[in-house]
């Protein structure tokens, strides 16, 4: 039977592997950096004779707090962490990063360079710049063919989110924040943060995306500062009807903020080395992306500013979080110098035009040798990205006709909440469902006895939302307690771990 060309190959050499068999590789190339970084030092100011420093040449202590004995013990307590590299991890939204990171990361953090200023860090600062470029590249900011806009790095998607609502309320009339009711924690802090007195909370449907009709009954009453929409929510990846959004945000004139810190770069799986973007019918076959979900990331493009995370589907290390916009203008809300700094005035001072002030130029080099290995397309970056939307879909499909469990919504992303049904075919309630599901997540979480074969988390979901997700419920608690499956380890996705797959699917089907 011809099943249609094969999805993007994951490109290989990149990651330290399952078992670390890309360690060879890092070695190789860390071994690389320390003799550039040797050399470096040897040829700087290269007149003088070493001895300036004649203390340091002294060894260390083999004993005590000799950086020997302390290594072993940082490296002892690190054994506490959880596998997070591990496909077996399917907990939280953590992602192994790529080794041109690692080795990015690494060899700029000898350096040591800062980005707030551009004589902090010029080679970084460029490559931050480059970065953002290639970022609004990838979320459709583009006019003419080219990037447009403007953005920096941060430390992560809640002080994006911050310094987004706080660009947006000094630069138009007061209004109430409007956000879905599964939004991410922080905007209710940044909001309490910047004094803002309302939230308004839109409701979402039984996929847990916003309800746009609820939405627009909101905007005949309200003027609101900023409307925040997911692409990516926390709980269950739950990307909202963008489009829609965008509509009322045509006719009613507030700010679209897109909340895209985890499900920005599955914009890479739609674009095609050219820049273009692929038909959704080659989307589906690569990823099996609904065309529903395609439309929305299409529509990612028309967002007045976006939240994004490297540090998570973008393969680089923590922290590297970053906030673009589209209108120019908002710099002048965020705009500050200083007498001490900000020197070379015909240089780009980041910082200036940031809220964090000192910024780890080693993120912006992890992103940028990040983004020339694994360019933001579907042959590129998008391979890995969309081997995760693959698994989550594979899984789904496996459980939704299943006798023992069953799943809260279809996975937009690569995250699948499901819930264990208890015995028996009487009416269901919240309480059973929660008894049965639990004693799942007892034997597969961090904390379970002993060394689970798998690490899955859960997700607790208000009663009247677990009643749409699941028809026919008894709301006889407060909270639904979901199992929650992150599935971004790219393996998962893969054949030659299909078995691990099915393994994860059994272990919630398992009577």
């Amino acid at each position: 039977m011809n099943r249609g060309p094969s999805p993007p190959a994951v490109p290989g050499g990149l990651f330290l592997g399952v078992r670390g068999e890309g360690i060879p590789i890092l070695r190789r190339l860390v071994d690389r950096v320390l003799e550039h970084h040797r050399a470096l030092r040897e040829g700087a100011f290269a007149e003088e004779r070493p001895g300036l420093e004649p203390a340091t040449r002294r060894p260390a202590r083999e004993g005590g707090t000799g950086i020997e004995a302390a290594l072993e013990d940082l490296l002892s307590r690190l054994e506490r962490n959880a596998p997070f590299f591990h496909p077996r991890y399917a907990a939280q939204m953590i992602k192994d990063p790529s080794i041109p990171a690692v080795v990015g990361y690494l060899a700029t953090q000898l350096i040591n360079p800062n980005n707030h200023a551009y004589e902090g860090g010029p080679a970084t600062t460029d490559m931050e710049i480059e970065v953002v470029r290639d970022l609004l590249g990838l979320v459709g900011f583009e006019e003419g063919g080219r990037p447009a806009g403007w953005g920096h790095l941060c430390s992560g998607g809640t002080l994006a989110n911050l310094e987004a609502l706080w660009a947006v309320r000094d630069s138009r009339p007061d209004g109430p924040l409007v956000i879905s009711r599964v939004a991410h924690y922080s905007w209710k802090r940044c909001a309490a943060i910047l004094r803002i007195p309302r939230v308004i909370e839109v409701e979402v449907d039984a996929r847990l995306r916003m309800d746009a009709d609820h939405l627009e009954t909101i905007l005949k009453q309200e003027r609101p500062l900023m409307v925040v929409a997911n692409f990516g929510s926390t709980g269950t990846g739950s990307i909202d009807p963008i489009a829609a959004i965008l509509s009322l945000r045509d006719r009613h004139g507030f700010h679209l903020h897109v909340d895209a810190a985890y499900g920005g770069y599955v914009r890479a799986c739609l674009r095609a080395a050219d820049g273009s973007i692929h038909p959704a019918s080659v989307v589906r076959e690569n990823t099996g992306m609904s065309e529903a979900v395609y439309g929305q990331v299409r529509a990612l493009e028309g967002a007045d500013s976006i939240t994004i995370d490297p540090h998570k589907h973008g393969l680089s290390p923590y922290g590297a979080g970053s906030v673009l916009y589209r209108d120019e203008r908002l710099k002048g809300a965020l705009l500050n110098t200083a007498p001490y700094t900000y020197h070379l005035a015909d240089r780009p001072n980041l910082g200036m035009v940031t809220l964090e002030g000192s910024r780890p130029g080693a993120a912006a080099a992890a992103c940028w040798l990040t983004h020339r290995v694994l360019p933001l397309t579907s042959e590129g970056l998008g391979a890995i990205v969309g081997s995760g939307l693959r698994a989550a879909r594979a899984l789904h499909d496996r459980t939704a006709g299943a006798h023992h469990a069953r799943p809260l919504h279809e996975p937009d992303l690569d995250i699948l909440c499901l819930v264990r049904l208890p015995p028996g075919t009487g009416a269901l309630s919240i309480t059973s469902v929660n008894r049965a599901t639990e004693s799942v997540y007892d034997r597969y979480s961090v904390g379970a006895p002993g060394r689970p074969a798998l690490i899955l988390s859960r997700f607790n979901l208000p009663a009247d939302i677990a009643a749409r997700a699941i028809p026919g419920l008894s709301a006889d608690a407060p909270t639904l307690t979901a199992l929650r499956i992150v599935l971004m380890k790219h393996w998962l996705g893969q054949a030659d771990h299909a078995a691990l797959l099915r393994e994860i699917g059994s272990a919630v089907l398992e009577s």
